[in-house]
């Protein structure tokens, strides 16, 4: 029997495990030190494990921090996404100022997601990262908007459709701008911004 089939298995829900372990400390080291300034060494410390289990997981802190991101976004929009089957559909006002709302919950949000697009603007790698999630993100949108144009609206499918993607980079927009405002805003304005998205989304 050779070296390789004396290692033991490791089970999915242990480098589950581990991914978050990892993840929190990247997470931990980005709102301590911003993340132009954290290392992979940074984030191997605060995790306790050796640079090899790390490793493992993740070669870089870009793709690390990504990854991050694609899960909270991801979760987020499949719940977004879901909705439109229900019956009735919510509306945005109701259901984009619900995501909002899930989104700040998050220890990605908003200031590691600021961070990360910022550092994606110089980044070419980083920022094709970036552009290929927000175009998913974009999609969710769009999915949940034909959705309730369709039910709400009375809108035949392919109308429904054109009219979601004319919405959804606007309605993106206002998600982007709740992370930013959430960062830099100051006391209390998460609240005042949900309730301004929530108005101007009720006009939809």
């Amino acid at each position: 029997m050779g070296y390789r089939g004396l290692m033991p298995k490791v089970s999915e829900e242990h480098r589950a495990a581990m991914r978050e372990r990892i993840q929190a400390a990247a997470l931990a080291c980005v709102a301590d030190k911003g993340f132009s300034n954290v290392s992979m060494a940074d984030i191997i410390a605060e995790a306790g494990l050796s640079a090899g289990a790390v490793y493992v997981y993740y070669r870089s802190k870009e793709e690390l921090v990504v990854d991050v991101g694609r899960r909270v976004f991801g979760e987020r929009m499949t719940a977004l996404e879901q909705l439109g089957g229900h019956d009735p559909v919510p509306p945005p006002a109701e259901a984009v100022t619900a995501l909002m709302s899930g989104l700040a919950s998050t220890a990605f949000f908003p200031g590691v997601a600021v961070q990360v697009w910022g550092e994606a603007v110089r980044n070419d790698e980083l920022g094709a990262i970036a552009r290929d999630i927000i175009a998913q993100i974009r999609a969710h949108i769009e999915h949940y908007l034909t959705a309730w144009l369709a039910a709400s609206r009375g809108r035949a499918a392919d109308a429904a459709a054109s009219e979601a993607r004319r919405l959804a980079p606007a309605v993106m927009g206002l998600i982007q701008g709740f992370a930013v405002q959430a960062a830099l805003g100051g006391p209390g304005i998460e609240a005042r911004y949900v309730e301004s998205a929530r108005a101007l989304l009720a006009s939809l």
